[in-house]
């Protein structure tokens, strides 16, 4: 965990993951928090540095030192300051509590193995406030499966700093008797004139947990359902419709044997 090594494209991650949508959804949800926030599987710091600048307290943690490397070069640039942990989220031991606990980008389903997903759970649970939130992010496995075609596909052209272009394919297969998605990212650095300079194959393996399937989960883990969420604009979930399932849960007051 997680199944993907980020450290290996952590240097071309911003050029094509650019997306803002969730971020208003969570910089609300923390605000709301009134006291300190733990962001898990924060990579380069997309959603972390908007809430920073915002004055949230907060704490991000990621198990690649790579993401993280950029990360602190972004903080270093915007002259802004954050607790960043290198560890894996299974192992999480920060010895205090937060107020919310969120995983966004869907990156739990990195977790593939189901006694690391209790293990990860858990350890969530014992950091978080006897009045904290914690919210996990998922993709909806209809609305996910739909673009699981086993084709190879282009998913676009992105500008590079150096004025190099990354293009970015790739290929998913959905295997129903594990419920995971396996596959491969292919990435193609191109000079001006079009020659590719560099290239790489990186693996990427993921679940897609139904509704049924993570609700237990959780709470197994000693989490009760506040909020199910279909997509960022707090939508009602909609098992055949929905983008996302969105999960907003708080601790019970025991965990299951």
């Amino acid at each position: 965990m997680p199944a993907m090594n980020y450290d290996r494209v952590a240097h071309l991650y911003d050029a094509y993951v650019q997306t803002d949508l969730d971020i208003p959804f969570f910089l609300e949800e923390a605000k709301k928090a009134r006291g300190p926030v733990l962001e898990l599987t924060c990579g380069t710091g997309r959603i972390s540095i908007p809430l920073i600048e915002a004055g949230i307290d907060l704490t991000c943690v990621d198990s690649s030192a790579g993401m993280l490397d950029v990360f602190r070069g972004k903080l270093r640039e915007s002259e802004l300051s954050a607790e960043l942990i290198q560890t894996n989220l299974c192992n999480l031991s920060l010895d205090r509590r937060f107020e919310l606990i969120f995983i966004p980008f869907h990156s739990f389903a990195e977790i593939t193995d189901p006694a690391q997903q209790r293990q990860a759970l858990r350890a969530i649970r014992a950091h978080l406030a006897p009045t904290g939130r914690f919210i996990c992010t998922l993709h909806n496995p209809p609305a996910r499966r739909r673009v699981v075609t086993g084709a190879k596909v282009k998913r676009g052209d992105f500008p590079l700093p150096d004025g190099n272009v990354l293009t970015l394919s790739s290929v998913e297969d959905y295997d129903p008797a594990s419920g995971c998605v396996r596959g491969t990212q292919f990435y193609e650095i191109r000079g001006w004139e079009g020659a590719i300079m560099a290239s790489m194959a990186v693996d990427l393996h993921f679940r897609l947990f139904s509704y049924g399937e993570f609700q237990s989960l959780a709470e197994a883990a000693g989490f009760v359902p506040v909020h199910l969420y279909g997509d960022y604009s707090r939508a009602p979930f909609d098992m055949d419709t929905s983008p996302f399932m969105i999960w907003v849960l708080r601790a019970t007051q025991k965990v299951a044997a």
